[in-house]
């Protein structure tokens, strides 16, 4: 091998073979970058069972709320709900909305319960006393003793005034925002909400749902069973007020 001015002289088949092996190694690293990205986004299989597994209980849940509400609806349309009272009843959600079906979360937005332990007060009618039992998985309702509402609205009563939550203790709220409906204190407003008066539509447009204490025991829910069995929500609300 021969040098010129002190620097050595490399053969060109040297340098040939040298750029031959280093375009080799460069797509060989590309190929080998390929594989290993390609192997990344394989999900393993323990994963892929996972996703059957959940769709296969999605699937299992659909049905089973579709064949609940199905059932329902032929009980209401057996029993007949022309003949429910203008009575009150007291409305408490008690399950999350991964746990509820997309039906009875829309029933729930309509009632304005959109958290856990939330309760509110509506007017028993045909068309509400149907939506309460398609949504009975998440919620407990009946009808509430006058203790009960004066507790709810005194200790936890809240209404909505330029756009500010504030709490009903003080009369001339109520009286702002009802005074041309004939109530002007708070006990007009548990009275009218009591009774289920004539200007009970505003009276409870102007309150905020309660927001009560999770109870530390559990709430039993089955309306399809005997009163007996069931919740009574003057007691819930006693040990979640």
């Amino acid at each position: 091998m021969t040098h010129v001015r002190g620097h050595e002289v490399v053969p060109e088949s040297v340098l040939r073979r040298r750029k031959t092996l280093a375009e080799v190694k460069e797509k060989r690293e590309e190929i080998l970058a390929a594989q290993r990205v390609k192997r990344s986004n394989k999900p393993a299989a323990g994963v892929l069972f996972k996703k059957a597994a959940a769709f296969v209980k999605d699937y299992r849940q659909k049905f089973a709320s579709g064949t609940r509400l199905a059932r329902e609806s032929k009980k209401l349309r057996r029993i007949g709900t022309t003949d429910v009272e203008a009575k009150l009843v007291l409305v408490i959600r008690h399950k999350a909305g991964k746990n509820l079906d997309s039906k009875t979360k829309k029933i729930l937005h309509v009632l304005k319960l959109y958290e856990m332990h939330t309760a509110a007060f509506v007017k028993a009618t045909p068309a509400t006393t149907k939506m309460l039992h398609l949504a009975s998985p998440g919620i407990v309702f009946g009808e509430p003793s006058l203790k009960t509402v004066r507790d709810l609205i005194q200790k936890r009563g809240f209404a909505t005034v330029q756009k500010k939550r504030v709490a009903l203790t003080d009369n001339r709220v109520i009286e702002e925002q009802l005074g041309n409906k004939g109530m002007v204190c708070l006990e007009d407003l548990i009275n009218e909400i009591h009774t289920v008066g004539p200007n009970f539509r505003e009276a409870n447009q102007l309150l905020l749902p309660f927001k009560l204490n999770p109870p530390r025991t559990r709430i039993k829910r089955d309306h399809s069973k005997d009163k007996e069995e069931q919740e009574d929500v003057n007691e819930l609300i006693e040990r979640m007020n």
